[in-house]
């Protein structure tokens, strides 16, 4: 029989989670709001239009926050949780204000501050590798096995999408107020408000303690599952979301250029779909509880498959190779691409489900590190946005939808 844990821990979790919570909403809302649509646009109208230069800066902020973070996890079960933490939160502040500089200095050249605002992506990319590991092993380390972990992770989950929702939706009300266009300086001016907003969040990982392991969430992992099964969670992330990255930074670009979309409605899009996620994520937890984790999630990954194969038809007909492919120019056609995008988040809807999974068969000493791998996962959304912006380039978006969707 596993003791009970003191008050003090339980304060020490408390605030944990708090603080996670906080930490969500304030980090999430500040980067929606200049990394998302206006940082693609950004970039595009930067090199004159090359989706391969998009996918190459892009590529090395996936690529930093991959390596950091798993040398991040490596350090989180060797030496202090809260140590990590720390080291974050001095790069993610270092890493906002060097980004602002990179875009938002003048005399240079398009060449030299492509290659600034690279630098200061992987900077930044750093960053994000580092909290979201440490960040994720203390969240986990502050729950309990089971339906409270599923749920804590589900309404951490729903303040990262309602976070999403909060940037473009303040980067919409700038484009209305310095211009509803993809010129450079309107774009330049979103992106260094976004970025400064970025620098304060950081500051509440400082706050942030360590727990030990739970004896009863111990020794039920060693009941009920072992690491294989962590092992596969983590082989089905990293193989969808190589794919996602591929697609999921080129979708401001495919409505701006393929269905005419003004740097608001690209805004207003990305609101819906963190709308449509949180929906979906509440439900996914919900039908989990009868139907099963694994089942829920195959559902939503096929789901989303077949989105993306509709979307590609829709925008370029039956050969997705063909030359000279129409623009999405009528109402009804932007309107059955727009549904066709937002069931493809079904993909991300059951993200909380597959995460509370892979914390509930591991062990609390080596948690950081397999946090750590389930974060190179998140190096498909930009990593592999090398690839997609070559396949774009190449072959159209139809094209790497379809291979996005395989």
């Amino acid at each position: 029989m596993c003791a009970p844990p003191t008050t003090a821990i339980d304060d020490t979790k408390a605030r944990n989670l708090s603080l996670a919570y906080a930490f969500t909403l304030a980090a999430g809302a500040a980067r929606g709001v200049w990394s998302y649509a206006v940082l693609s646009g950004y970039l595009y109208v930067l090199t004159g239009g090359s989706n391969a230069r998009v996918g190459l800066a892009e590529g090395a902020q996936g690529i930093a926050q991959c390596a950091c973070g798993l040398l991040a996890g490596w350090a989180a079960d060797r030496f202090r949780r809260r140590t990590v933490c720390r080291v974050a939160c001095v790069t993610g502040v270092m890493a906002s204000l060097g980004l602002i500089l990179a875009i938002a200095v003048s005399d240079v050249s398009a060449r030299a501050r492509f290659d600034y605002v690279t630098v200061g992506l992987a900077a930044f990319g750093a960053y994000q590798g580092v909290w979201s590991t440490a960040l994720e092993t203390l969240f986990a380390d502050s729950t309990a096995r089971g339906a409270h972990r599923a749920a804590a992770t589900s309404r951490k989950f729903g303040l990262t999408l309602l976070a999403t929702t909060a940037g473009p939706a303040l980067a919409l009300v700038l484009f209305l107020w310095f211009g509803n266009d993809w010129s450079l300086a309107a774009l330049k001016t979103v992106a260094v408000v976004g970025l400064a907003l970025c620098a304060p969040p950081a500051l509440l990982l400082l706050r942030l303690r360590d727990v030990g392991a739970d004896a009863c969430d111990e020794e039920e992992a060693d009941k009920e599952g072992d690491e294989g099964i962590a092992r596969l969670i983590l082989v089905a992330d990293l193989i969808s979301g190589f794919g996602s990255g591929m697609t999921v930074k080129f979708i401001p670009l495919f409505f701006k250029n393929r269905a005419g979309f003004s740097p608001v409605a690209a805004n207003a899009l990305s609101i819906g779909a963190a709308l449509v996620m949180i929906c979906g994520s509440r439900v996914c937890e919900k039908w989990s509880q009868s139907a099963g984790k694994a089942r829920v999630c195959a559902v939503c990954m096929v789901l989303a498959a077949i989105a993306l194969i509709g979307l590609a038809w829709a925008d370029a007909g039956v050969n997705v190779l063909r030359p000279g492919r129409p623009a999405l120019t009528t109402t009804i056609k932007r309107a059955g691409a727009v549904l066709l995008y937002l069931l493809t988040c079904a993909q991300h809807a059951c993200r909380p489900l597959k995460k509370a999974a892979l914390n509930d068969h591991v062990p609390h000493a080596s948690r950081g590190r397999w946090n750590a791998l389930d974060g190179v996962t998140r190096f498909g959304w930009s990593g592999s946005a090398v690839l997609g912006g070559y396949l774009v380039d190449r072959g159209g978006y139809a094209l790497t939808f379809v291979v996005t969707a395989a």
